[in-house]
């Protein structure tokens, strides 16, 4: 019963946390999917194809279109893998990296705004409970 009420929580708090946070988040002028990649590669840097094929649940198919706009974009790089050469890893360029720090950047700010309204108590409380959902999730896989 507790665990289908979780369930719901998470399905309303999610959207409602987009809603109310996110949805003015000046898109970056590129897909989705290539934003989600730039991501992926800026945390998980130098990995095989099947690597975030398999992360974003794409076929490796999909993912050569998305990486062949971000190569021409020159936000991302296909190099060789020093240890076996037929392997082909994706590595984030520093384009790349100043794209995702500046839309980070941006991001933050439009949040700051939106929360100007909690006064100190209120962000006290929910720092603690973001910190709790963090150590609790952290036990999913």
């Amino acid at each position: 019963m507790d665990r289908e009420k979780l369930v719901d929580n998470l399905l309303t708090f999610v959207p409602m946390l987009y809603k109310k946070l996110m949805k003015d988040i000046i898109r970056p002028g590129i897909p989705k999917q290539q934003m989600w990649l730039l991501f992926l590669l800026e945390s998980h840097n130098e990995r095989p194809m099947s690597y975030y094929s398999e992360k974003m649940m794409i076929p490796k198919s999909n993912l050569t279109s998305l990486v062949d706009k971000l190569i021409e974009d020159k936000f991302v790089e296909r190099i060789f893998d020093p240890n076996d050469r037929r392997v082909i890893l994706l590595k984030i360029t520093e384009k790349g990296r100043e794209f995702i720090e500046e839309y980070k950047k941006n991001s933050r700010q439009v949040i700051l705004n939106k929360i100007e309204i909690f006064d100190e108590s209120d962000v006290k409380k929910l720092n603690d409970i973001f910190e709790e959902m963090k150590k609790l999730f952290d036990k999913i896989q």
